[in-house]
Formats: C-alpha cells, structure tokens, sequence
C-alpha cells in the first residue's frame, strides 16, 4: 500500500531523505513551515498522511481503533515500508535518511524505526512517548542499533509530559541505543527554539 505523500525538494542534489510524521488528526502539509524554517539544503521531506480517519472524521491518524476493539496498524507500517523502499530505491543511502516524528508521530516514528532491519541516520521524536514497551523489547531488530534517537520535549507539555520522553530515555538506553534528550520551555508544539537541535542532530 502507498501512502499519499507530499514531497519538499529543498535542493535537486539532495542527498538526505527525511521521512516527517504528522500527529493526531494532521495531514501531508503540517510540516511545510518546519522544512522551510529549518532550510537544509541537502534535505528532501517526505510527507505522508496517515491512513485512517480520526474518531472525529476531522483529520487522520496513524493508529485506527481504540483499546477496547483493538488497534488497527497494518496500512501504517505497509506504507512505512513501501515509502522506505523507494526511498532507498531513488539511491538515498541508509544513513542519510532520518524519520522526524510529533506526537502520535513521534510514537510511530520510534516504533517503526527500531523494527528496520537496518539502522539509519536517526529518528527525532517530539513531545512522543512508547506506548506498548515490552512489546517494542521484544520486536525491535538488533540491526537497528546504530541507528541515532534524539528526543525532544516541550517541558510545559499538558497533552504529553515531559516525563514520557525521559522513561523513553531510560528505555532506549538499555536496549542499546544511543539516545539524546533536550528539555525546551513550550508546550505541545514544535518552537523556533528546538529547531537547532534538529538541524544539528541531521546535518551534523
């Protein structure tokens, strides 16, 4: 399955591939403001919009259903896969690639990449947490372990605390991860103020 994806050629010789994750109820456009902002140049976005609609219809998600029926993921982690494929396949090399995730993103953006069966650039997850976490020790792939995270979170977060990303922290850390947290004053957003971190973390 191929998701509908929006693409930002910020230079024709790209030579980093970065796959953008919007959250709850976002599209395929949310992240046009953070790319322009960030301008790095070597960088194409990939934007994808999630498969299924939110409980309100208002917007999409990447997790269909809910605890009690159960959670539907499949067309998510098929079209993760597939965009990955051509990514790799229009001659991006693995570690020049980087998944950005917020929120629900950022959750997915964990969850998918640890289970690559390679590592890649890095993955940036904002204001996210690990919901199903003895499920991610047993299903992570250990080929991805070279694969950098840097997680980022807003510490006036009412809608995700802080906190979340700091057990994460812990979390990655002993599954072997090399993890980097920074704090910035903000609430469920993505501020000015930690588009450094971001630019640093993938143009380093």
């Amino acid at each position: 399955m191929k998701l509908i994806t929006h693409k930002i050629n910020q230079n024709s010789n790209a030579s980093k591939a970065i796959i953008a994750l919007h959250g709850w109820t976002g599209d395929e456009f949310v992240f046009d403001p953070i790319a322009k902002m960030l301008n790095i140049n070597q960088a194409q976005w990939f934007i994808p919009r999630a498969p299924y609609k939110a409980d309100s219809q208002n917007g999409n998600t990447w997790f269909g259903g809910n605890e009690k029926s159960g959670w539907r993921y499949k067309k998510t982690m098929n079209g993760l896969k597939c965009l990955m494929d051509g990514i790799i396949q229009e001659g991006y090399n693995k570690e020049n690639i980087f998944i950005l995730g917020f929120s629900q993103g950022a959750t997915l953006a964990i969850e998918f990449g640890l289970r690559l069966p390679f590592s890649i650039g890095g993955i940036i997850s904002i204001a996210g947490f690990i919901k199903f976490k003895d499920r991610l020790i047993q299903e992570y792939n250990t080929a991805s372990l070279n694969t950098k995270i840097l997680l980022l979170h807003g510490s006036e977060d009412k809608i995700v605390p802080a906190n979340e990303s700091y057990t994460s922290l812990d979390l990655l850390k002993g599954m072997g991860y090399k993890v980097t947290l920074e704090e910035y004053r903000a609430g469920h957003k993505i501020p000015i103020s930690c588009h450094r971190f971001i630019h640093k973390f993938i143009c380093k």
